[in-house]
């Protein structure tokens, strides 16, 4: 056949549907260096000329990719291809990879997620966490349990189950007080933490603390005095008796609460 008739072949007929199937490394090896065909119609059936790795032959090809998408990989499997396309695979499965070679699996069914939150992991438990994929989504846990970072991995965890904020506030961070707040991750929410204690910053990382409760009363009217500039208090309750943590136009001190005098 000169060029010029296979150039009107190429051109007379359509290329037979399908693609051809994956070549791996064991396919390269043994396909035979010949060229026994150049194009589909060469071929008989629905078989398609293509590659066997050093020449070309006839082929079955791949007809349709089956529905459905891989599972994600959660580790390393065997370094063997034991399929090239989903047509290699029974039923339902698909011709995937495992992290290293390809075979048949189960294609992954998206389910809906599950309802709540994964929690803060805190530095202390990130330290212990697990560098492993032991999930890839919370269809992969038991019950409500959710695919959940551990810190440096993933893993099956009770879902995050909000609480209402406790009352009061967190108190106030002063400069000293930062310098010498503890830089970890010891609660990430106010039910981490006993009794009425809240989870709040301390200037690097957050803890429990007592909450900011203001006492009754208003501080009295200052104006700048001597020796005043420190912060000797961050809030009432660091204040003995109905004493307030009150400005002093400079830092602050424990005073007792302006009293409004009556008159007759």
């Amino acid at each position: 056949m000169n060029s010029a008739s296979a150039l009107q072949k190429e051109y007379a007929e359509p290329e037979k549907p399908g693609v051809c199937p994956t070549n791996d490394l064991g396919a390269a090896t043994l396909g035979v260096c010949a060229e026994p065909c150049s194009l589909d119609s060469d071929c008989p059936n629905d078989e398609k000329c293509c590659s066997n790795g050093c020449g070309h032959q006839c082929i079955s090809p791949s007809t349709y990719e089956k529905p459905g998408p891989c599972p994600k990989n959660l580790g390393i499997g065997l370094c063997v291809e034991s399929c090239s396309h989903d047509d290699d695979c029974p039923n339902n499965q698909k011709c995937c990879s495992n992290g290293c070679g390809h075979e048949c699996m189960a294609p992954y069914k998206a389910q809906p997620e599950k309802p709540g939150v994964c929690r803060i992991i805190n530095v202390e438990e990130a330290m212990l966490g697990v560098c492993a994929e032991m999930c890839s989504h919370d269809g992969d846990c038991p019950n409500d349990q959710k695919c959940c970072s551990n810190g440096c991995g993933h893993e099956c965890m009770a879902p995050y189950k909000a609480e209402p904020e406790k009352p009061g506030a967190c108190p106030t961070i002063n400069f000293e007080k930062a310098k010498l707040g503890v830089c970890a991750e010891m609660c990430s929410h106010d039910g981490d933490c006993p009794n009425d204690r809240k989870c709040c910053s301390n200037g690097c990382g957050h803890q429990c603390m007592a909450p900011y409760k203001e006492k009754p009363g208003v501080c009295p009217r200052r104006v700048i005095g001597v020796r005043l500039c420190e912060e000797l208090c961050a809030h009432d309750t660091d204040c003995p008796d109905d004493e307030k943590c009150c400005s002093t136009k400079c830092g602050r001190e424990c005073t007792p609460p302006f009293k409004v005098k009556l008159t007759d």
